[in-house]
């Protein structure tokens, strides 16, 4: 990475000067995975932020649209805990989203016949019918944002980003050592 403050301003993004100004502040750290997952978290960031101005016109936020469309995907009623899990969101999200969906009668509650304490989710016709429409409108706006990206960028994104997204998804509750042991520094294993 380029130091000279005058380069990074013309070439650099955000997350170069943040880099810089670490580097210059702590030079005994490295910075690099700083350079992945900031960049990384921008885009989430960028890509939800446009999503959700673009969704707020069909009254949907992304996390709305989320739920509707994996029970969409799926076909079949799924619990609030399938769902929270498969989302990667916490439960209490999932109970503030199906609330709003009920409510606005995109989705319905039954009993689970598995389990009397719980319930399923069903997509209700006007559920459907609004996971039909928005699906390639978002799509398209989705398309857009990729299209302002220069060519074979993308396509170059894709391998990696399973590689440690799968990664971390396989790891999901193997973490070594608590947060605490490891900002002291100490790892052990949690098994």
């Amino acid at each position: 990475m380029d130091q000279n403050p005058d380069v990074l301003s013309r070439h650099g993004d955000v997350v170069d000067r943040m880099q810089f100004e670490w580097a210059r502040l702590r030079p005994d750290l490295s910075f690099a995975s700083l350079g992945v997952i900031h960049r990384v978290l921008r885009a989430s960031r960028l890509i939800l932020e446009a999503s959700d101005a673009f969704l707020a016109d069909y009254g949907l936020t992304r996390g709305e649209l989320d739920v509707l469309s994996a029970l969409r995907r799926t076909g079949e009623p799924l619990s609030p805990t399938t769902l929270a899990r498969t989302l990667l969101v916490p439960r209490s999200a999932i109970t503030m989203r199906l609330k709003a969906l009920q409510v606005r009668g995109l989705l319905s509650r039954t009993a689970n016949p598995a389990d009397g304490r719980s319930f399923l989710l069903v997509l209700t016709d006007a559920g459907t019918a609004l996971v039909d429409e928005v699906i390639p409108a978002q799509l398209a706006l989705e398309d857009a944002l990729l299209a302002e990206v220069p060519p074979g960028v993308v396509e170059g994104l894709v391998g990696p980003l399973r590689a440690m997204t799968s990664v971390w998804e396989q790891g999901r509750g193997h973490q070594a050592g608590s947060s605490r042991d490891r900002r002291n520094g100490a790892v052990e294993s949690s098994e």
